[in-house]
């Protein structure tokens, strides 16, 4: 039977706690970005990519898609067909997007406080023991 080595108490997991820490900078510094890319996706629409004209659909030249919309297909799936090849395009879930956008500007933190019950204080005051009256004097 082997000996396991069980670090001490003090650097457990600390390798751990360093990616994060690390990963979390990352992001932070670069939020502005991140917050843009959010925006072009979020804002792209499937009339970016496709040409609607009386009932047909046709995909555009790729060239004329702009990048941001580019990064906003999820997946395009060719299927050949007798007629012509049968093009899905879809799109990126711009809901999700939008909540992440939403939650990051701190819009959806108003709803949940709105839920929360108020708190009221209650100070309860009780009779002096040696006034048996109830009137004060």
């Amino acid at each position: 039977m082997s000996k396991r080595r069980v670090p001490p108490p003090g650097r457990f997991a600390m390798g751990e706690i360093r990616k994060r820490l690390k990963g979390s900078e990352i992001i932070y510094d670069n939020r502005d970005a991140l917050a843009e890319e959010l925006l072009r996706l979020g804002s792209s629409k499937i009339t970016d990519v496709v040409d609607i004209e009386g009932g047909t659909v046709k995909l555009k030249e790729l060239d004329d898609i702009p990048d941001h919309v580019l990064g906003a297909i999820k997946k395009i799936k060719v299927t050949p067909t007798r007629g012509g090849d049968q093009i899905e395009v879809e799109m990126i879930d711009k809901v999700r997007v939008l909540q992440m956008l939403a939650k990051s500007a701190g819009l959806l933190d108003t709803e949940k406080q709105i839920d929360k019950p108020s708190v009221v204080a209650i100070e309860m005051v009780m009779p002096d023991e040696t006034d048996t009256s109830g009137s004060e004097t």
